[in-house]
């Protein structure tokens, strides 16, 4: 039998040394289990993001099945949290769009249910939050039981893609050639392994120390071209194209040589700096290379020797040119996805830097008039990044399609959450987006999240009003006093934080610091 308890009992249950805590604390994403009337459905996320109110916090819990039937998603915007964690909602009112009827949904501050007590409180680390739900196609109330930890994951990006740190025998953490390499020739390969080394010529605006520097070398007579990985170099024929010899791979059961990832990113962006041996541009030769590919849990190498189809996600590739000056350049690669991809979980990621496109391939001449010497390719290379986009695409309202001006829209018509369509489409390949009615302030908020929030923590979030919108626009008053012309200055919420935008462009914080 379930017991909902008082405000003033739950929060008596509640730990006296729990330590203050304030919503951008416990933002973030949890993983964990949904209980449904006793039925427990695992991994589960919920979505803890801040409200557009100070102190508030916005409740997202993501498609949300009862029984056989879809509910949808479930959206709650600022949901006032004490210092102790502790959430109340009581009586909010959502439109189920998926059953086209209306809900309330109260978020109950504790729960005795079988002599186990519940308590809705969140902190950094825990998520724990009873939802009472209550529609017309219900029979009665159900209660939903969210118990979850946060998802701190780093496995979103490639780690090290600055080659920063120590290196100890021409490598550096995150990254292998052919100091590591495995095969039948990688004795022999080892004897020079110099292709892979540590660089004080970093690019432009860089905030690190130190890039690496790839070089192209003849080995017992054979072009080698620079090879560097996250994953690990198999040197097994002396043939330089031999596919099934000569390859880089990614293997779940070599430890230490592989790169766990969980990502969809958009892009791939990189600076390199690409010095052909023969300074002639137009030499179809002179192509450098990139390539990375997201795969299952599997074993996969580089360049393939089959059919490869049922465990790759996505794949980004480029072969390119060096500039004209021979100078660092930024380079960003679009990841293409295969049609079947969203059935697919990732597991790892695959990247590799050549300094040429083909294998044995590139440029080389000889210089020095009483000494000669073979000038190889070598590229420069630093600050490899994945981009995960989470921004408005599109939003439509009855297939019109909305313009927005800093963030924020304004369409005629009173507020109303179950009159209207808005469908929104974020730009990133994985990015979601969710509607958050703010039946208080008479508006919509919509939240874009990118897939890589676990690790970054960063959204987007925009604004549409309608006539009767009452949210407070008002510019602080130290920005008011400072600025003789306030008129058009706004706010709105970017990755989470409250900012004011001019509509020169200019940022300030409300606190009256401009950013930009």
């Amino acid at each position: 039998m379930k017991k909902i308890l008082s405000i003033l009992a739950a929060t008596m249950l509640l730990s006296s040394s729990i330590l203050a805590v304030t919503p951008r604390e416990v933002c973030g994403q949890f993983n964990g289990d949904l209980i449904i009337d006793g039925q427990i459905y695992p991994s589960k996320s919920v979505y803890l993001l801040l409200g557009v109110v100070d102190n508030t916090l916005t409740f997202v819990l993501p498609d949300f099945m009862y029984g056989a039937g879809k509910l949808g998603n479930i959206v709650l915007p600022n949901i006032p949290m004490s210092q102790s964690g502790q959430l109340t909602l009581e009586n909010a009112t959502l439109y189920l769009d998926s059953i086209s009827e209306r809900a309330t949904i109260t978020i109950i501050n504790g729960l005795e249910d079988e002599g186990v007590v519940y308590n809705s409180t969140v902190s950094a680390t825990d998520a724990e939050v009873i939802l009472s739900i209550e529609a017309p196609s219900l029979p009665e109330a159900i209660y939903v039981l969210f118990q979850g930890k946060a998802a701190r994951s780093n496995n979103y990006l490639i780690p090290n893609g600055e080659f920063e740190g120590n290196w100890t025998n021409n490598e550096v953490a995150g990254w292998h050639s052919f100091t590591s390499a495995c095969g039948l020739m990688a004795d022999f390969i080892r004897i020079d392994n110099t292709q892979f080394s540590q660089s004080a010529d970093i690019r432009p605006g860089s905030k690190g120390k130190n890039s690496a520097l790839l070089s192209s070398d003849m080995v017992f007579g054979v072009k080698a071209n620079g090879n560097c990985t996250n994953g690990r170099i198999n040197a097994g024929s002396m043939t330089a194209d031999d596919a099934a010899g000569n390859y880089n791979f990614s293997d779940p059961d070599s430890v230490g040589y592989n790169t766990p990832f969980n990502g969809r990113p958009d892009s791939i962006v990189f600076w390199a700096k690409y010095q052909p041996a023969d300074r002639d541009a137009a030499n179809e030769e002179n192509r450098a290379r990139m390539n990375t590919v997201i795969t299952t849990n599997a074993r996969y190498q580089d360049p393939e020797v089959e059919d490869c189809s049922a465990i790759k996600i996505a794949t980004a590739s480029i072969n390119y040119a060096a500039t004209s000056s021979l100078d660092w350049q930024r380079i960003a690669v679009p990841f293409e996805y295969t049609n079947d991809s969203k059935s697919k979980a990732p597991a790892y990621i695959l990247t590799t830097f050549s300094t040429s496109y083909r294998p044995g391939g590139g440029t080389s001449y000889t210089s020095g008039k009483i000494t000669k010497t073979n000038v190889l390719d070598s590229i420069y290379l630093d600050d490899v990044q994945l981009v995960y986009n989470h921004r408005l695409k599109s939003v439509s309202v009855d297939d019109h399609q909305l313009t927005f001006s800093n963030r924020v829209t304004h369409i005629s018509g009173n507020y109303c959450d179950d009159c209207t369509h808005f469908a929104a489409q974020a730009d990133g390949y994985a990015a979601q987006t969710f509607l958050a009615f703010d039946g208080e302030h008479k508006c919509l908020h919509i939240y874009v999240i990118g897939d890589n929030y676990a690790q970054t923590g960063e959204y987007n979030i925009y604004r549409v009003e309608f006539d009767d919108t009452d949210f407070d626009t008002a510019v602080p008053e130290v920005l008011i006093d400072r600025n003789k012309n306030t008129t058009g200055w706004q706010k709105t919420v970017i990755n989470g934080t409250l900012y004011i935008l001019t509509p020169n462009g200019a940022t300030y914080t409300v606190q009256g610091a401009r950013i930009n």
